[in-house]
């Protein structure tokens, strides 16, 4: 194995930004400087899925005191005076994320090649935006990991206020308000899981499950509702969800791109690694809420983009309707899991997770249409473009197929993640609940 391998993928990007920012002395160069330098991370990702799937034995392995294995495990000491670490490590949650993030990047640097506005400057911010989501789905340590989650929200912002449309300080400031509220709340529930478990290891943390002890009092539910406010405006989960809208419309394409493929999934890897597996008991508790909230995003996000024009806005809004799926069908694993049904709760977990990797794929490539409509056409409005086979064939079927793929069709990915969490519900609630769910949504 490549020593190091996590830290060198971790790091190559923000040193690519630093060298596209002082080594592109025309826009050109920073260009091809830009996209060449991210195809390393993508490579190194993909190497990294690779041994995961077929050779996991070539990666360092760590193997927590509860069974659960961690792969190209990296541990060093940070801050010790106050117990901080500097822990990498990639399970089956957060790999296929990683390439995600790699691949999206790298689509996202390309596409904006035609962007010509402080274009250093453009195409360094999405390389060090990259390491900071990188940085979230890597760690294992809780302080690491908020560090990293903290410092994603300032290129995104940048990116929003900079290079974004004609109402782009609203939106960013918007954008900036709503996920830094949200961030205060995620750092409670660290201080919280420190005090009462020990430690910022989150490996450690998820076999000590500290909250059971405080059973019968109200903190291990203040702590979960806490998280999942501040994760679920991340995602984002009705009624959280308001600053994406504007934030999809402002941004650059390039900048939806990452908002919608990658950024969106941080919200959801934190429910999945904080609320469900560190604070199990709470999570059977509350996964009520979780399925309301689910339910409601996906009827809510679905009816409101039949009011859309803006084909922008219009996927936005879908987007706040998929991600329900995510929380749907981690609230079915929850409740089967804890009824006993564990191959049922595992359905429910695959299609949440699934969900968040196909949304990765087709929301990106939705946006990629809605911005390549409107710098050819001057118009995103979906009743000014009619009769576009005509003029745009190749783009048309791009269109259909991205479009299909959204809506669920058989054959592909789009409908195999939403099958799956299907399964998880009638796994979880039988057919009583199963059908008034699949109708509803």
């Amino acid at each position: 194995m490549l020593p190091y391998l996590l830290s060198i993928l971790l790091f190559f990007p923000a040193i690519s930004a630093i060298i596209t920012f002082l080594g592109g002395k025309n826009d050109r160069v920073a260009r091809w400087l830009g996209a060449s330098l991210s195809l390393v991370p993508l490579a190194l990702s993909s190497y990294l899925v690779y041994a995961f799937l077929w050779s996991p034995a070539d990666l360092a392995q760590y193997a927590s005191t509860g069974g659960r294995v961690y792969y190209a495990w990296e541990k060093g000491e940070w801050i010790p005076q106050i117990g901080v670490n500097y822990i990498l490590g990639v399970d089956a949650l957060s790999v296929f994320l990683v390439f995600l993030t790699t691949l999206l990047t790298t689509l996202a640097l390309v596409f904006s090649w035609e962007e010509h506005h402080r274009v250093r400057e453009f195409y360094a911010m999405f390389l060090f935006m990259e390491t900071t989501i990188l940085g979230v789905f890597l760690s294992l340590d809780f302080f690491l990991f908020f560090v990293f989650w903290e410092a994603g929200l300032v290129p995104m912002y940048f990116v929003i206020a900079v290079w974004g449309g004609p109402r782009k300080r609203y939106a960013a400031i918007k954008f900036f308000l709503f996920t830094q509220a949200a961030s205060l709340l995620v750092l409670l529930g660290i201080f919280a899981m420190k005090f009462y478990g020990g430690t910022f290891d989150m490996t450690a943390l998820i076999d000590q499950q500290p909250l059971v002890a405080l059973a019968g009092t109200a903190t291990p539910s203040l702590v979960f509702i806490g998280f999942l406010i501040g994760f679920g405006t991340k995602l984002p989960t009705w009624p959280f969800h308001t600053w994406l809208p504007d934030a999809h419309v402002e941004a650059p394409t390039g900048g939806s791109v990452m908002l919608a493929g990658i950024l969106l999934k941080l919200g959801g890897y934190g429910l999945v690694r904080v609320n469900v597996q560190m604070m199990w008991a709470a999570a059977q508790q509350w996964w009520w809420l979780l399925a309301i909230l689910g339910i409601v995003s996906i009827v809510y996000g679905a009816f409101v983009c039949l009011a859309q024009d803006d084909l922008k806005r219009l996927v936005a809004f879908s987007s706040v309707s998929h991600m329900g799926f995510v929380t749907v069908g981690l609230a079915a694993g929850i409740y089967a899991v804890g009824a006993g049904q564990v191959a049922g709760g595992k359905l429910g977990f695959a299609g949440a997770v699934f969900q968040m990797f196909a949304h990765g794929l087709v929301s990106p490539a939705l946006f990629m249409v809605a911005g390549a409509l409107g710098h050819k056409l001057g118009t995103r409005n979906i009743s000014e473009l009619g009769g576009i086979a005509k003029r745009m064939p190749r783009m048309s079927a791009f269109i259909m197929i991205s479009f299909l793929a959204s809506l669920g069709l058989p054959g592909l990915v789009g409908f195999a993640a939403e099958f799956t969490v299907f399964l998880g519900i009638y796994a979880a609630w039988g057919l009583s609940l199963a059908i008034p769910i699949m109708v509803v949504v």
